[in-house]
């Protein structure tokens, strides 16, 4: 991926490409693999750092027709820019913000009780639009959601008591659906039989990423595919137990600003915390914490030309040193993140640097990043600083 006529969407050489065919191919794989499911992008936090609103609407244009995000604002962003499919909100919506979801046409999610009682409160009089509503069951995460069949049945009468409050769906999420363990099966029928209590709603969901590629449950209508959407595993686990082939999308690349020679005994960067041992040749990246590139890569390493430079100094917040070979000048693209999985830069590679997962390596991609969406043999460029 490389793109050299940027003209005025961006100023800085610094940005991800995203491919939305690998996008396209992952989303219709979970299709082939649950074909009587409807499959559930998960667009939040940006889209997995990827752009939220270019992929809800490449992925409506490939049938796509309900999303989830994690917050009201990410729903109202997609409204904004037209995607007209279902969303749910998975995370709590401030009751006192009901008639905003109501506006927008969100599905809501019930945590418990509580919240739907104090939820309806808020509902302007004269609202004669429909209300939609997901309740959530704890079955072992002890996040969200309620844990008994008694609550579960009080909250669906309520929702069942008002013609336009609909009963939309129920579901839940497994803590540990990406490791090797039984805990799974325990919590779908827990799921199971909190569920069977009362008629199924349209929407009956339990599996993510993982347990999508994993499980195929009969009892489910619907799968939410967020980090494999994206080309990515949930763990080494669910990758090694799996034949699916998922296609990375997401590559994160700049350039050489400036090239200077360092003498052995100089220091670079804060803290002087790396010093050169013999002459050497030093390359300047412009990128650093604040876009996602932590301080934690100090050490890793970069593809310049198909070199393997390393990281020397501290990360700054803007900039980055790198050791390189005398003959690279400035202008030499960087893979800072390339979209496969077998190389030195891979996604799961910045992980292990950064003593985190996959996810939140996505997830720390800064929205100052401008991203380069790939389909086919058309370029779009979105920049968030620009828009």
């Amino acid at each position: 991926m490389c793109i050299r006529d940027r003209s005025d969407k961006y100023y800085r050489p610094t940005r991800v490409n995203v491919d939305l065919d690998a996008i396209t191919s992952n989303y219709q794989m979970f299709g082939k693999l649950h074909p009587n499911k409807t499959v559930i992008p998960v667009v939040k936090a940006n889209g997995y750092g990827l752009g939220s609103v270019a992929i809800a609407r490449h992925l409506m244009d490939i049938g796509a027709n309900f999303f989830a995000v994690a917050t009201l604002d990410e729903a109202v962003e997609l409204r904004m820019h037209g995607v007209d499919a279902r969303i749910l909100v998975l995370g709590v919506i401030p009751p006192e913000h009901i008639n905003k979801a109501i506006q927008h046409r969100v599905a809501m999610t019930v945590p418990d009780l509580t919240w739907m009682k104090k939820a309806v409160s808020y509902v302007d009089e004269e609202n004669e639009k429909r209300m939609w509503f997901h309740v959530k069951i704890d079955t072992g995460m002890g996040r969200l959601g309620v844990k008994s069949a008694h609550e579960y049945k009080e909250i669906v009468s309520l929702i069942q008591s008002t013609s336009n409050m609909i009963f939309e769906g129920v579901f839940t999420h497994f803590p540990t659906s990406d490791e090797d363990t039984d805990a799974m099966k325990v919590q779908q029928e827990q799921f199971e039989a909190i569920v069977n209590e009362v008629e199924h709603p349209p929407f009956v969901h339990s599996q993510n990423s993982a347990a999508s590629l994993l499980k195929d449950s009969q009892f489910c209508n619907a799968v939410r595919v967020g980090i494999s959407l994206y080309g990515y595993y949930p763990s080494e686990y669910v990758k090694e137990n799996v034949k699916v082939h998922l296609k990375p999308s997401a590559q994160w690349v700049t350039e050489i600003v400036q090239t200077k020679k360092l003498k052995a005994g100089e220091s670079v960067s804060y803290g002087s915390t790396f010093t050169a041992d013999q002459d050497m040749t030093i390359g300047i990246i412009p990128v650093g914490y604040a876009d996602g590139y932590l301080r934690m890569m100090q050490g890793f390493t970069v593809n310049v030309n198909g070199e393997q430079c390393e990281i020397i100094g501290r990360v700054c917040m803007d900039q980055t040193i790198i050791a390189i070979p005398d003959y690279v000048k400035p202008g030499a693209q960087v893979i800072l993140m390339d979209h496969r999985s077998d190389v030195p830069q891979s996604c799961e590679a910045l992980a292990r640097q950064q003593q985190t997962i996959n996810y939140e390596v996505l997830c720390n991609l800064s929205r100052r990043l401008p991203r380069v969406y790939y389909k086919g043999e058309d370029v779009e460029i979105k920049n968030e600083l620009l828009k």
